[in-house]
């Protein structure tokens, strides 16, 4: 017998629940008629979830073999669900609802919440829309919100830093086994106790003095990585080559986030770590948008099973590098080996191991989470920001020019003779960690001009978060709604960090605004679990 394919499977299935939606209408019986608005409520109810798991099967490319096994399973319990007479009233709903309906589950996830995808989201379905769960009890609600202050509201207020009353977390159960299963157990995908003294432990590094101390050597080094940068524009400029920004800032950004884990500059592939942090971020994605990975990831030949090869061959293409060196460092602890003739002081991982008891019993497997998380944010955040920021300076040559005499005028005194990368002094000025009479004044234009590309380009194109309780939420136009306990909550960071006048304008003076009237910016989370690497 040949096998027909999931579509035609699945048309059968839908003809032969279509044929049960009619009962025998001459019946006596009494309750006919709610027995037969029973089930046509129920019949397409029914059809959804078939049609649900039909298009996560083909998401993951599963075999014929298997989808048809799927739909058959789904079709014992449509018949059995059909089956039972309704019996009573629906449960009353509490609160003011959710939001209106928006697009289908699959129609969603994935697709629908790529960049490329969002504003003809919001344009079809508004700024606040919930996505019905296809699967009760299996698959949650999920709810989209568009607007930045019921973002704020969520993220800050409601989950008031996990203190009581907190209603709120942007670290749901399904995200932190996500990120557990792509990068570790480390502060990203970790919750309660432990995430809270590794939180705090990883936020002392990030002080600002710390990270400008002479004795750490953070900023010669990146001081020296941004003259390769120069010299690589220089040459292909003079050349009249075309360079890949992106590359160019991949090995920049990455460079300087080793050293600020190891204390040292480190070897590595720029390509392989490019393409390795790219994998991550996909199997991530893919992680939280398909709730199959569980079983399919084991299926020879689905989606979730490629994925998963590229996230272990990922995940080796790091560790090569990383665990090795934080075995290094442990040695060098506890006086077994010698400390590396080139290691400056103070890196991140030497003063987690000498500061945290905790990372010390647990070993290398204890930060080899953190270390991934590093690299990942360094491809991610700063050499993605890079690129887009040069993009933008080659659209606004007029801010190229301001932004270049502007640091010559800064720069001028001390060139005379010299480099403009000798003083690190004035660099740290510049940055506003030196406290001279330059400060961040001279800058200011560079530093707005980064938070528009952070603004056009979100490196993560949404984040999200789980009611911890009911919450009710009113809109910009005063419409009020419940969010049940359960529900997730999905920020579309593209089209929230638009909501500005003329969004596709590069307008680095937006930022010259107080803090409460600059726009407003998602990328790096808000709340208790805000981006620690943001200040880097």
């Amino acid at each position: 017998m040949r096998w027909a394919g999931p579509s035609k499977v699945f048309d059968l299935l839908s003809n032969h629940l279509s044929l049960l939606e009619k009962p025998d209408e001459s019946s006596d019986s009494s309750g006919a008629g709610a027995y037969h608005d029973d089930w046509s409520a129920t019949i397409p109810a029914m059809n959804a979830k078939v049609s649900f798991i039909v298009d996560l099967l083909r998401i993951n490319d599963c075999p014929t073999w298997i989808t048809g096994v799927g739909i058959v399973g789904l079709s014992i319990l449509a018949a059995s669900l059909l089956g039972r007479k309704k019996s009573g009233s629906s449960p009353a709903t509490s609160g003011h609802g959710l939001p209106p309906s928006g697009p289908r589950f699959a129609e969603f996830f994935p697709d629908g919440m790529k960049t490329e995808n969002q504003e003809a989201l919001v344009a079809k379905h508004g700024d606040v829309f919930t996505i019905p769960s296809p699967l009760p009890g299996i698959v949650p609600t999920q709810v989209v919100i568009n607007e930045p202050n019921l973002v704020k509201d969520l993220c800050v207020r409601q989950s008031n830093m996990y203190r009581p009353p907190s209603n709120f977390t942007t670290r749901g159960d399904a995200f932190a086994r996500a990120t557990r299963t792509v990068v570790g157990a480390g502060v990203t995908g970790l919750k309660g106790e432990e995430w809270s003294w590794r939180k705090r432990a990883i936020l002392k590094e990030f002080h600002r003095n710390r990270l400008l101390s002479d004795e750490r050597g953070l900023l010669s080094v990146i001081v020296d990585e941004g003259r390769r940068m120069c010299d690589a524009l220089g040459d292909a400029a003079d050349k009249g080559t075309v360079v890949r920004a992106d590359y160019l800032a991949t090995e920049a950004a990455v460079g300087v986030v080793l050293f600020f884990l190891f204390g040292r500059r480190l070897a590595f592939d720029a390509a392989e770590f490019r393409q390795a942090a790219e994998d991550m971020i996909e199997s991530l994605f893919f992680l939280l948008t398909n709730p199959l990975y569980p079983i399919a990831r084991y299926v020879p030949g689905t989606a979730s099973y490629k994925i998963r090869k590229r996230l272990k061959r990922s995940q080796v293409i790091i560790d090569r590098v990383v665990a090795s060196e934080i075995d290094l460092l442990l040695e060098e602890y506890h006086g077994t080996t010698s400390v590396h003739p080139d290691r400056a002081p103070g890196s991140v991982i030497a003063s987690l191991i000498s500061n945290e008891p905790r990372f010390r019993r647990g070993g290398t497997t204890s930060m080899l989470a953190e270390a991934r998380v590093f690299v990942q944010a360094g491809f991610e955040t700063t050499a993605h920001s890079l690129a887009f920021a040069m993009g933008m300076l080659a659209e606004r040559p007029d801010l190229a020019d301001e932004i270049a005499r502007q640091g010559r005028e800064m720069f001028a005194s001390e060139a005379e003779g010299g480099s403009y990368y000798d003083n690190l002094q004035l660099v740290k000025e510049a940055v506003g960690g030196g406290g001279g009479h330059c400060g961040k004044r001279h800058i200011a234009l560079v530093g707005n001009f980064f938070y528009e590309a952070l603004r056009k380009y979100p490196l993560a194109p949404s984040l999200g978060g789980e009611c911890t309780n009911d919450i009710d939420i009113v809109t910009r136009d005063g419409t009020q709604y419940t969010l049940p306990r359960g529900t997730f909550i999905a920020f579309l960071n593209y089209t929230l960090q638009r909501k500005v006048p003329e969004p596709e304008e590069i307008r680095p003076e937006r930022w010259d605004a107080s803090p409460e009237d600059q726009p407003f910016l998602h990328t790096f989370q808000n709340g208790p679990h805000m981006c620690p690497g943001k200040p880097l």
